[in-house]
């Protein structure tokens, strides 16, 4: 019933706007590998995760910059690219961190499996090139030095969230945290790990936000919702363009539609 409830809510949403955002395509690529997920920092670096657990990174003219591979900690679970020089791969199922530099080489390691968290915590990195923690075990959000110091510590969440989380994933924007649950929708923190709201856009594999606006796909076609004005808006693919993933950055919309990677822009 709650989910039925949200979906009528985002309809009167939807229905309120009229006008449509309108995107041309400017640049395409079509990788050779077959591909899990992709990632974009905002050099328009692109990280391109395969199916065989492979990172490999090109940079913003599509040339192969290098790779990075490890079957040792298990599948790899999380690539925040915020900090294109620090980029942060998580291994949940160890509960290991390694940073890489931008030539996709590892420079760190951080053996989180000390702080005794489950397999369903996540990370992200924070402005200040901390690490965000999500503790599934603890039900609250850190925030942790590059000693594994806890240099904040949220609110238990039991108070304020009477459900269940299965959250995939995890991103700081815009002085704020926001928690993606395919189930529940997108939960909302302040930098101190308070939690604010619950956004109702359910469905989501990725989070996607992006100056004021959280990008989301329903019923194949993209919105965004922005943060200010309150209103959700369709956006307007060129034709025979079906996003199967998409990514958002400074230089635009970035779609996978499977073969092809799309880079559209008004």
């Amino acid at each position: 019933m709650m989910g039925l409830r949200w979906s009528f809510v985002l309809i009167l949403l939807f229905n309120s706007v009229t006008a449509q955002d309108s995107l041309r395509v400017l640049r395409t690529f079509t990788p050779e590998q077959a591909i899990r997920n992709f990632s974009v920092d905002n050099l328009d670096n692109l990280y391109l995760l395969t199916r065989s657990r492979e990172l490999i990174k090109y940079d913003a003219s599509f040339q192969w910059v290098g790779n990075h591979r490890n079957q040792v900690l298990g599948p790899l679970r999380q690539v925040d690219v915020t900090n294109p020089l620090q980029l942060l791969l998580f291994y949940a199922e160890n509960a290991v961190l390694l940073q890489l530099d931008n030539m996709l080489y590892a420079t760190n390691r951080f053996e989180i499996g000390q702080l005794n968290l489950s397999e369903n915590s996540l990370v992200c990195r924070s402005f200040d090139n901390n690490i965000w923690l999500y503790d599934a075990r603890a039900f609250r959000l850190r925030k942790l030095a590059n000693d594994l110091r806890v240099v904040v510590e949220g609110e238990w969440l039991q108070n304020k969230i009477q459900t269940t989380l299965s959250p995939n994933d995890f991103a700081e924007s815009d002085e704020r945290l926001y928690l993606n649950d395919p189930e529940t929708g997108i939960l909302v923190f302040d930098l101190y790990g308070a939690y604010l709201k619950t956004l109702p856009i359910t469905g989501q594999a990725v989070l996607n936000v992006h100056q004021g606006k959280i990008y989301y796909r329903e019923g194949g076609a993209l919105f965004y919702y922005n943060t200010q004005s309150l209103q959700h808006h369709k956006i307007q693919l060129p034709a025979g363009i079906n996003p199967k993933q998409f990514r958002v950055n400074r230089s635009g919309l970035w779609v996978f539609d499977g073969e092809q990677l799309f880079l559209l822009a008004p």
